[in-house]
């Protein structure tokens, strides 16, 4: 549950100190947009309405500055809540970083227009709601905030994981780094090499899978089994050894342990560092402060292996029931439909181009044959229901009861919301297309790869 007070209510300091200060003009703005909200489950359909009206209304950014003020204060707890104890600094060390902005109603600065930028400027004015949470922008650039990350790696804190730090070494600095700073010995370094280059063929390949199924690179996470287990045959084949998975991901952890060293001494830090993969420090790495991106990410993980198949599914499966819907009216009205749609989606013509070719005279007709919005929604509920019972089974395999009774409660939002971004992307650019060109959405590409295979 968010506390709408958020926003309405500003985060400041003063005088070094956390102050909330009430913008009675947002507050009544805000329940003018929402009279019915007391308390939001998601925040994400109330920050995007109230994005979507910044450049006619100020009231509207003032209510998500507002907001951002309460995330940035969040990070900065939940960083020093987990780090700053054993580090030697708490929150109100960090605040002066990033807790830069102030609202000013009478005299209203557009986003851009000044020289300072403060960081709440900056994540509206990069803050796009199809492609992630305002949660999820805030956390990302309070942790990527220069003086704040250099003032966390002089206390020994370097805010990357593990797999990442693993993720973006080369085997060569890696050599270089263990011979000069650690002083190994030549079979030691060729071994520890040897793993990282397996590391690589597996989780760079999948990572870049990844990128082609949900269009974007999520943080590193901890290789899962079936990872892990191919990391271990590509090693046996270069090393003639055996191994166990459980030996390669505590080498993992070791060889990042020295590259978490080397990089806080490199910067100048203290190198007396935790490791940002326990379980306790691990939600604070790369991830929301909320929870809600913890769940997203636990999701995709679930799923990325079977979302493609299962849209080429739902694709298939909607778009044959409205062939024969059409062949039990007149069987010429199906082979237009199926004309229909590989013109607009794979040529990108407009419906008055499609028009003449399938025998009609004017774009609306051709609109009407097609219903586009219509035919998004059922792929869309199916695709929702195939993904819910697969990704169901997969987590039978390692989940305990508890956290399946969890999962099954909050899957089908998560879904939902996963599932819109691909249906938005595909709406999106069916209203802005570039003419004569195949539109370029995972929904476009998916559904012409399906009516190439059918007219094969």
């Amino acid at each position: 549950m968010v506390l709408i007070s958020k926003y309405w209510e500003f985060v400041k300091l003063d005088t070094s100190k956390r102050r909330v200060e009430m913008i009675t003009a947002a507050q009544s703005y805000f329940k003018k947009q929402f009279p019915d909200l007391t308390q939001v489950e998601s925040h994400t359909k109330v920050e995007r309405q109230l994005w979507q009206q910044i450049p006619s209304d100020e009231l509207a950014e003032t209510c998500l500055r507002c907001y951002i003020s309460h995330q940035i204060y969040q990070v900065c707890l939940d960083l020093a809540t987990k780090f700053g104890s054993q580090k030697g600094f708490d929150c109100q060390d960090l605040l002066p970083f990033v807790l830069d902005d102030e609202i000013l109603l009478a005299k209203r600065r557009s986003i851009g227009s000044s020289s300072y930028q403060s960081l709440a400027s900056t994540v509206l004015k990069t803050f796009d709601p199809a492609k992630g949470t305002l949660n999820t922008w805030v956390n990302r650039y309070v942790k990527q905030h220069p003086e704040l990350k250099r003032f966390l790696v002089q206390h020994g804190v370097f805010l990357v994981s593990d797999w990442a730090l693993l993720n973006d070494t080369k085997p060569k600095e890696l050599q270089r780094i263990l011979t000069d700073m650690y002083g190994l010995s030549a079979v030691e370094i060729q071994q520890t090499c040897e793993l990282l280059i397996a590391y690589h063929s597996v989780y760079r390949e999948d990572r870049l899978q990844q990128r082609l199924v949900v269009g974007t690179t999520l943080p590193c996470q901890q290789p899962t089994p079936e990872q892990l287990i191919r990391m271990k045959n590509e090693l046996e084949i270069a090393t003639e050894h055996q191994f166990s998975t459980e030996a390669i991901l505590n080498q993992l952890h070791a060889i990042a342990s020295y590259l978490r060293r080397y990089r806080i001494t490199a910067q100048g830090g203290n190198v007396s560092s935790v490791s940002l993969d326990r379980p306790e420090i691990q939600t604070i790495v790369e991830q929301s402060p909320m929870g809600e991106d913890d769940e997203e990410l636990e999701f995709i993980k679930l799923y990325q292996n079977h979302f493609l198949e299962c849209l080429d599914r739902s694709l298939a499966q909607v778009i044959d029931d409205y062939i024969q819907k059409f062949q039990r009216k007149r069987s010429a009205m199906a082979q237009s439909f199926i004309t229909a749609l590989h013109l607009f989606h794979c040529q990108g013509q407009s419906m008055n181009q499609i028009a003449p070719q399938i025998n009609l005279r004017k774009q609306y007709e051709v609109t009407r044959l097609l219903k586009l919005n219509e035919l998004r929604a059922d792929i869309r509920q199916k695709l929702l229901l195939m993904l819910r019972d697969r990704v169901l089974d997969t987590a039978k395999l390692f989940a305990d009861s508890e956290r399946l009774q969890n999962l099954d409660r909050q899957l089908e939002l998560i879904l939902d919301e996963q599932i819109s971004g691909i249906i938005q992307e595909a709406e999106s650019e069916t209203k802005n297309p570039v003419r004569n060109q195949p539109l370029r959405s995972l929904f476009a590409r998916r559904l012409c790869r399906y009516l190439d295979r059918k007219n094969n």
